[in-house]
């Protein structure tokens, strides 16, 4: 009887491991994926957190500037990949160098998973849209980069948990996505110091060249950046998109979002009643957007009339681009920092309001430290 007892015992405690393994296994798994998922512009999942809307106050009283450099980015972004022709779709299905793009997906899927790093587990759960941490010890710069291509400036007056905050949160632009070569990055300049507040310290060259080292980790390694240039530049007028441009959209989100969640629900025979705009989570909000292989300002880059929108570029794969940003980027440099910048170089982009001209901008440019 005793052996018996003892024979049973060991098998559960047998079950109860194996139980603990794969549920391990499962865990790790989904981290991984939901990593792969951000920089992939998939849905991303994530526990319930309610948002609430944009305030709507004056900004002048936060000491931060309203204005962001582009108005339009939603609506060029969404004309411009539809305007694929059935052409340029053909042409898709050949690489540039050749290779038929199906060996390019059976090579594609032999390729190991990238892992999340630790320090995004948490943050992933509180917000989804969190692509990276830019980290720059002479500012005290140490805060998180959220990337949401849908709604650019969802985040321009929201902490990363969704809450109304005037200084926001620092966000990627709309015209990036994973693979680019030069990542722009936008945040408020405020009156005290937060957010890209101190970055108008790189103005004094002697403070530009004893601060040479910029972290701008993605999710899944850590990079470290040196100083290329630092330039001044402005925003046309026409170019700016206004708080009530920002509401209605915003509204539409939430509305669509809304309905969207209520139709899941009817689908699911659940009851829907009670459910509200408290109810949305950030996880309802579909503020991804899957461009492709499409660069959303060709036609604007091909059409310059001469004014530097730095802006615009953010896919350097084009050596053309490359040297046309580069040349400009110098050409308008505050100083020389001695830091060349060629083809085939990561770049990082910072851009933030500065009052040296009505709205104007200060851009911080920095070239990735190549590992051995």
């Amino acid at each position: 009887m005793k052996n018996r007892f003892l024979y049973i015992f060991a098998i559960l405690s047998f079950l109860a491991l194996m139980g603990l393994i794969v549920f391990g296994l499962i865990s790790s798994k989904d981290m991984s994926e939901r990593g792969i998922r951000l920089f992939s512009l998939k849905t991303a999942s994530s526990d319930d957190i309610p948002i609430t809307a944009q305030s709507g106050e004056d900004e002048a009283a936060s000491g931060s500037d309203n204005d962001d450099p582009e108005s339009a980015l939603e609506d060029n972004a969404s004309e411009d990949s539809a305007g694929v022709s059935d052409n340029e779709a053909a042409d898709q299905t050949v690489s540039g160098d050749g290779t038929p793009a199906d060996t390019e997906e059976a090579e594609a899927e032999d390729v190991p998973e990238r892992e999340v790093l630790p320090r995004y587990y948490d943050l992933l759960d509180i917000n989804p849209y969190v692509s990276g941490w830019l980290t720059i010890e002479g500012l005290g710069l140490d805060e998180p980069v959220v990337y949401t291509p849908n709604s650019q400036n969802y985040f321009l007056h929201r902490s990363i948990d969704g809450k109304e905050q005037e200084r926001g949160s620092l966000f990627i632009a709309v015209n990036w996505q994973d693979g680019y070569n030069n990542t722009l990055i936008y945040g408020h300049n405020m009156k005290d110091g937060s957010s890209f507040g101190a970055l108008n310290k790189y103005e004094d060259p002697n403070f530009g060249r004893t601060h040479t080292k910029i972290n701008f980790d993605s999710l899944y390694e850590e990079n470290e950046y040196e100083l290329a240039a630092v330039f001044l530049s402005q925003i046309e007028e026409d170019e700016l998109e206004t708080e009530s441009d920002r509401e209605n959209e915003d509204e539409e989100l939430m509305e669509a979002s809304l309905e969207k969640k209520k139709q899941e629900m009817e689908e699911k025979g659940e009851d829907t009643e009670g459910i509200d705009e408290s109810s949305i989570t950030l996880a309802d909000l579909d503020l991804y957007s899957d461009m492709g292989d499409v660069d959303i300002y060709r036609e604007e880059k091909d059409e310059d009339d001469g004014r530097f929108r730095y802006y615009y570029y953010t896919d350097l794969s084009d050596k053309a681009d490359f040297d046309y940003f580069v040349e400009h980027v110098k050409e308008n440099a505050l100083y020389d920092t001695g830091v060349d910048m060629e083809w085939g170089d990561e770049l990082l982009t910072l851009s933030t309001c500065n009052y040296h001209v009505k709205n104007g901008r200060l851009i911080i440019v920095a070239k990735k430290v190549r590992k051995d």
